[in-house]
Parts: C-alpha cells; sequence; structure tokens
C-alpha cells in the first residue's frame, strides 16, 4: 500500500502533507466482504422463473454454472406490469386498502389475517407464433414457485377439465355415428351402456349428418339433476356430496347453466355418465364381471385384488412391528390381552416360535417367560388339546387371536428374526397371503367380492379417462378414482390450467411457450453469439368445435355466472368492452374423521384456496389464486370471489395493452 502511496505522490496527484498522513493511518481489513443487500424473493419470481428455464435451455446443472456464462437474456416478461402485479400483491397485506376497495365484504378478506394470504399469477399473451409469459408472480417470501410448482386442490376449476372432457367424448361419438343409418343409430341407442352414447345415438337418430358445433350446442342444453340427497357409491366407499349454493338444490340445470353457477350436483352426476362411458369401453365386459359369478375375468379380477390387498396388509404389519423387541412384538399384538394364559397359549401354537419336543413343556415354558409366573400343568395340559391341532390353519389362530392373518404371520416373523428384510419377508408369505385372502373367494362372500369389483372396475375406468386428461396437461400421473374428482379431488398445478385455458383460446391448438425472447452470448467480444427461438408450429389437442363451445361457457361464467362481479373490468381505448370468460374455484379443504353413522367426529383444515382461470379477449389468459397453508386456513372465509376481485383491480393496466402492439423483449437479471 506504501509502494503505490508513493507512486501517487510523484506523479503529483496528491502532496506531501496528505501522503504523510495517509501512511500514518493503520489499514484495518474485513473479516468477510460485506453481502450485497438481498431483494425480497417476491420481487425476484419472475427473475428466477427464467433462470430456473435458461438451466433447461442450456443443459447446466445449477446457478453457479450459469453465472459462468457471459450471457444477456431478454425475456418476454412485462416488466412494469410484473412490478405493479407485485406491488398490488404487497398492498392486499394492507387492511385499508382492502377497506378501500371493497375487499372486506362477504367471501372476501372479512376474516383472518390479510397478510398471511399467499398470491400468484400467471399471465400470458396470445401471438401468431406462441403463447407467451407477461406476468409470473407470487408474494411468497420463499425459494419456491406456487404456479409451477405445489400441488392444490382448486376446487371447481376442475369443472372445466370435466366440461372440455365431456364435450371430447361427444365429439368421439359423433364421429363413431356419423357414417351409420338411423336404424342402426337406434339399435345402438338401444345397446348403449351409458347415458352419454345413448343420447348421441337417438340425437343422431332424429338430426342425421349434423353438424359438430350443434351437436355440442345440444350437449350443453342436457339437464341434470342438483338434487343432493343421493348417496354415490364411489372411490371406494358412500359419499354425499353438497352443493355450494343451496339455492340450486331443488334446480335441474343444464351442463351451460351449471357451469355458469359451478353447481357440484351436476358435474358429479356428469362424472358418473363419463365413467359409465369409461367402463362400458374396458377390456372386459363390467356388467358380466359383476353378474357372473363363473366368469373367469371376474375370477382372474378377484385373484390380483386379494394380491394387492394382501401385500398392502404385509406392507402395513411389517412398518408396525419392524424393529420392535419381543415383548413389544407380543405387546402390539395383542394389546391388553398379552396377559391372557389362552390367549397367550394360541399366539405359540400359531407361531411356532422354537423347534417342537414335548408340546407341554415348551407351552410351560412359554407361558412363564411371557406371563412371569408359573401355569399349573393341568391347565397346559388343556391347552395343548385344544389349540395343538393340526387342522387349525393360520386364518383359524388369527380369529381365534381376534386379529389379521397376516399381522399375525407378519408378527411372527419379525419375533423369530427382527433383522429380517422386506423383501425376504414377501419372498417367504406365499402361503401366509393366499391364506388371508381364502375367505374372498367362498360362495358367501359374494357382496363382499361385488364391492371390490365395483372399486376396481371404477378405477379402471379413470385409469382409461387421464390420458384424456394429460393430453391437455393435467400435471399428475394419476387422476384420484372418484366422482369427487369432478370437483377438485384430483388436484391441480395453476400453471398447467394456465396450459388448459391456452388451449381453448387457441381454438384447440397447444401453441409453443416463450418465456426467453433472446440470448446475448460474449457481448462486445469476438465470440459474440445471439440465440432466438426457432420458429415452431402448434400442435392441435382438441377439436376447435370443442374449444370455441367451452370459450363461450366460460364467457357466461362472467356475464352471469360465479365471476359476475368482472363484467365490464376490461375495454378497449374507444370504450368499447373486451369480452373476458374463466371458471372459477374454491377449495376449503380439509381431513375429516366420520363416524359409522356419516357424522362428522373431527375436522381438521389443511388450507385454503381460491382460483379463477380466465381469458382476456382474443390476446391474454391467465390464472390468478389466493392460498393460506395449514391450520390458520381456519379463520378464512374467502371464496373465488376474492381473486376474481383481484383480477378486476388490474383491469386498467390490462386494458391498456390493447392498445399497444406486442410488447418489446425486457432485460431480467
Amino acid at each position: 500500500a506504501n509502494h503505490f502511496l508513493r507512486l501517487i505522490e510523484q506523479t503529483g496527484l496528491i502532496d506531501s502533507e496528505f501522503a504523510r498522513r495517509v501512511k500514518q493511518t493503520p489499514l484495518r481489513f474485513l473479516p468477510r466482504a460485506p453481502s450485497p443487500p438481498i431483494p425480497s424473493l417476491p420481487w425476484q419470481k419472475a427473475s428466477n422463473a427464467i433462470r430456473v428455464n435458461l438451466l433447461d435451455v442450456l443443459g447446466v446443472q445449477d446457478f453457479y454454472d450459469l453465472n459462468q456464462f457471459h450471457l444477456e437474456v431478454e425475456s418476454t416478461i412485462d416488466v412494469p406490469l410484473q412490478n405493479e402485479v407485485a406491488e398490488l400483491f404487497e398492498k392486499l397485506r394492507d387492511s385499508q386498502f382492502l377497506e378501500a376497495n371493497g375487499l372486506r365484504g362477504e367471501r372476501l378478506l372479512s376474516h383472518g389475517d390479510p397478510a398471511e394470504v399467499v398470491y400468484s399469477l400467471m399471465l400470458w399473451e396470445k401471438t401468431p407464433q406462441a403463447n407467451v409469459l407477461r406476468v409470473h408472480t407470487d408474494n411468497l417470501d420463499q425459494p419456491f414457485d406456487l404456479n409451477e410448482g405445489m400441488k392444490l386442490e382448486l376446487g371447481s376449476t376442475a369443472k372445466l377439465r370435466t366440461l372440455v372432457h365431456y364435450l371430447e367424448v361427444v365429439s368421439e361419438l359423433r364421429d363413431r355415428f356419423l357414417p351409420l343409418t338411423p336404424e342402426l343409430l337406434r339399435q345402438s341407442a338401444t345397446e348403449a351402456k351409458d347415458p352419454i352414447t345413448r343420447w348421441a345415438a337417438e340425437t343422431l337418430s332424429h338430426e342425421p349428418g349434423i353438424g359438430l358445433d350443434a351437436l355440442l350446442q345440444k350437449a350443453l342444453d342436457r339437464s341434470y339433476s342438483a338434487n343432493p340427497s343421493e348417496v354415490f357409491f364411489t372411490g371406494g366407499g358412500t359419499h354425499l356430496f353438497k352443493n355450494f349454493d343451496k339455492k340450486e338444490n331443488g334446480r335441474i340445470p343444464t351442463v351451460r347453466e351449471a357451469t355458469q353457477h359451478s353447481t357440484n350436483l351436476v358435474y358429479v352426476r356428469i362424472m358418473r355418465d363419463l365413467v359409465r362411458y369409461h367402463e362400458a369401453r374396458l377390456s372386459y365386459d363390467a356388467d358380466a364381471v359383476l353378474s357372473d359369478p363363473d366368469n373367469p375375468v371376474r375370477r382372474q379380477m378377484l385373484l390380483d385384488i386379494a394380491e394387492d390387498e394382501a401385500k398392502d396388509a404385509l406392507a402395513r404389519a411389517f412398518r408396525e412391528y419392524r424393529g420392535l423387541s419381543h415383548d413389544e412384538v407380543v405387546s402390539r399384538l395383542l394389546g391388553s390381552r398379552a396377559k391372557d394364559v389362552r390367549q397367550q397359549a394360541i399366539l405359540f401354537f400359531a407361531w411356532k416360535p422354537e423347534p417342537q419336543g414335548d408340546p407341554e413343556k415348551a407351552l410351560a415354558e412359554w407361558l412363564e417367560k411371557r406371563l412371569r409366573q408359573p401355569v399349573e400343568a393341568q391347565h397346559v395340559r388343556n391347552l395343548v388339546r385344544n389349540y395343538e391341532n393340526p387342522r387349525l390353519t393360520l386364518a383359524d389362530y388369527a380369529y381365534l387371536l381376534r386379529v389379521r392373518p397376516l399381522e399375525l404371520w407378519c408378527a411372527g416373523e419379525l419375533f423369530k428374526s427382527p433383522s429380517l428384510e422386506w423383501k425376504r419377508l414377501f419372498e417367504r408369505s406365499g402361503e401366509a397371503r393366499k391364506a388371508g385372502s381364502g375367505w374372498l373367494f367362498e360362495a358367501r362372500s359374494r357382496k363382499a367380492q361385488d364391492l371390490r369389483l365395483r372399486i376396481r372396475i371404477e378405477r379402471d375406468a379413470f385409469v382409461r379417462m387421464t390420458p384424456y386428461w394429460k393430453r391437455l396437461g393435467f400435471p399428475f400421473e394419476d387422476l384420484v378414482p372418484s366422482l369427487g374428482t369432478a370437483i377438485g379431488s384430483s388436484s391441480d398445478r395453476p400453471a398447467a390450467l394456465a396450459e388448459l385455458i391456452g388451449i381453448i383460446v387457441n381454438d384447440g391448438l397447444r401453441m409453443p411457450t416463450v418465456r426467453l425472447e433472446e440470448l446475448r452470448f460474449g457481448s462486445g467480444t469476438p465470440y459474440h453469439t445471439v440465440l432466438e427461438p426457432e420458429p415452431a408450429p402448434g400442435m392441435r389437442v382438441m377439436e376447435g368445435a370443442v374449444a370455441r363451445a367451452v370459450r363461450e361457457v366460460l364467457t357466461g361464467v362472467v356475464e352471469k355466472g360465479t365471476a359476475r362481479r368482472l363484467a365490464g373490468a376490461f375495454a378497449n381505448p374507444d370504450g368499447t368492452p373486451i369480452a373476458a370468460g374463466g371458471k372459477t374455484g374454491s377449495g376449503d379443504n380439509r381431513f375429516q374423521t366420520v363416524s359409522r353413522g356419516g357424522q362428522i367426529v373431527s375436522s381438521r383444515v389443511l388450507n385454503r384456496t381460491a382460483t379463477f382461470v380466465f381469458y382476456i379477449g382474443d390476446r391474454y389468459f391467465g390464472v390468478i389464486t389466493a392460498f393460506v397453508p395449514g391450520q390458520q386456513a381456519e379463520e378464512y372465509e374467502f371464496t373465488s370471489a376474492l381473486p376474481v376481485a383481484i383480477l378486476r383491480l388490474l383491469g386498467p393496466s390490462i386494458s391498456a395493452r390493447f392498445s399497444t402492439p406486442r410488447l418489446q423483449p425486457q432485460i431480467v437479471g
């Protein structure tokens, strides 16, 4: 330091007096470099999403490697609008702002701490070449993307997927029936095993050659009861469903009206018809399986079901008894009966834990060890005579001990070999699995057989349905095999809903999505390289007529349905209204314990969600969500009215963009 100080003095940049004073000043070094200020995570959500996208595009493993690139990125993000949304989400924590903007009303934020609500928004712009991302944000102050990274029950937004599937099925049936004569159509209607097929065949028999658009309108005008009193067998048990608005209970609305007013029972019944449609097209005859006890497919299905149940039961027992001591195994299995002489004797002969010599001596030693006291010899002889019977099976011993056969067998194996691994246990369990499920194949078990077969047939129908949903962006591998899937039981992701509405807005085409406008490598160097997205055609994944029909219904949701508070929120510069549409969804998600009589014994809140998936004119579409996680969700009563009201606040800013050409790319740090 002094060397450079002398050089500076010699050049005349400082005088000798100043140089002397600097030399006398001691140098102090910081122990570490000062940390740069960390911006709030919500303000980084767009750039973080872009950076994650870059990892995939460039094929690098982590952000450290990404940061080594000499790279400038121009994204499609509308930075002014992105910042405005982030500011709005911050303001929504302020009670005064809520009061001033009418957000304290019923089904809004009248209860609960507004600062604990998490909001997210994705906004895409439709262009001739691609869907481009304009806003991607949430106010969760954690490095987690609520739009793309979380599995949420988003309530009645699932009705949108159900509606699309219903209309796709109608379109499929038209393609199948269109070449048939009226006579063959009437025959098809008579032979149909599900209501939708029957209706389609009858309709085409009366109107041969009807166009797809017209047929879809008729499908939307079909009526279903909204009565909530019916008990549905689905998802492995009996269920009662409720309508959000009790005024709907006595109505028989059309599919169109039920979508506009989000009538649950109508959609549960639509889903039941869709399940029946897929059941009728399984690789086996579901009706014959249920009606004919000698049907070979029935027997094979029962064998498969028994094997699945046995494997599940064995796995549960293994988890429960693994790692326990001898005393703990016996105590866990018998509970309060562990001190009962008879129960201990039955357990001894069920397990046969030691090589058998003199059975009376062996049993006496077992009882003395387990009960900590000797048992009279005569009593031991009586127990041997009663329970050392070669005709007693594993199932018999389990019945006498009031436990399940596989649990008894598994506990015994782990009693003998505490370190036994799952693979070896399962390999040994063949005979035990057969013994544990043997009762299911008895003639007197017909009711239990039919119950399991109905569950399996419904599951197979949902397996057949799943590819239809996944083709349109459903983000998970499986649908929950329950009619409740129509109202949200299979969960979703906001980003996946945005993908679906994008397909609908683009008349059934899945257009390429663009987040990165331009990548500039090595600017100002001889290696300067610029990369831009390569144009790609859209892929048809939905009939255009289906997309148009759905769009029309969604417009009704805004004009006269559950999102009507959004009506008139968007306008062109000349004041003419911009049409908007969408589907609302609310999720008050709880884990409830119900008694045998159907009464709720306990209820534990998991979270609360409210979502609106939407389109605005022919240019914008997206999804907005409000979410409260955990037990604190009990304090809130907001519904999908909240995200709809928030989107209305953004109406002027979004409307203003209809008067501008496509935005220029923005640099995102």
